[in-house]
C-alpha cells in the first residue's frame, strides 16, 4: 500500500529538495573522474572529449540527442526580485528608472579654451 505524501501526512518530509541517493551521486563522481582523464599520460585531450569527438564524427544525430536528454527539461531562473513584495518590487523599479534617466542626460564638460 502506497502512501502519498499529502498535507498532514506524518512519514515525514523525504529527502530533501534536489539531494542525490549516495550510489547515483558516487556514479557521477566516478564519470566525471573518468571523463577528466587524459587519453593517455601527458596528453592534455581527456577521454571525455575524445568521446564527444568520436560520437561527432561517427553519428553526430545521436551525440545531439544525448546532449538533449541530458539537459534539464526547464530551467527555473531565481531572483532576489522574486522574494519581493510589490511595494519593495516598484520601489525597486522606480530606483532603475532614476538611474536610467540620470545616465540619459547629457554631460556637461566646463573647458576654458588655452590660448597660445
Amino acid at each position: 500500500m502506497l502512501k502519498r505524501f499529502e498535507p498532514g501526512n506524518t512519514l515525514g518530509p523525504g529527502r530533501p529538495r534536489g539531494a542525490r541517493n549516495k550510489l547515483a551521486s558516487n556514479v557521477l563522481k566516478d564519470v566525471l573522474e573518468f571523463w577528466n582523464e587524459p587519453v593517455k599520460e601527458g596528453a592534455t585531450l581527456t577521454k571525455g572529449r575524445a568521446a564527444l569527438l568520436t560520437a561527432w564524427r561517427e553519428k553526430p544525430t545521436e551525440l545531439v540527442k544525448a546532449i538533449f536528454n541530458i539537459l534539464p527539461r526547464e530551467f527555473v531562473f531565481e531572483t532576489v526580485a522574486s522574494e519581493l513584495d510589490d511595494t519593495e518590487l516598484n520601489a525597486m523599479i522606480e530606483e532603475f528608472r532614476q538611474q536610467q534617466r540620470l545616465l540619459e542626460q547629457p554631460k556637461i564638460i566646463d573647458h576654458e579654451p588655452t590660448t597660445h
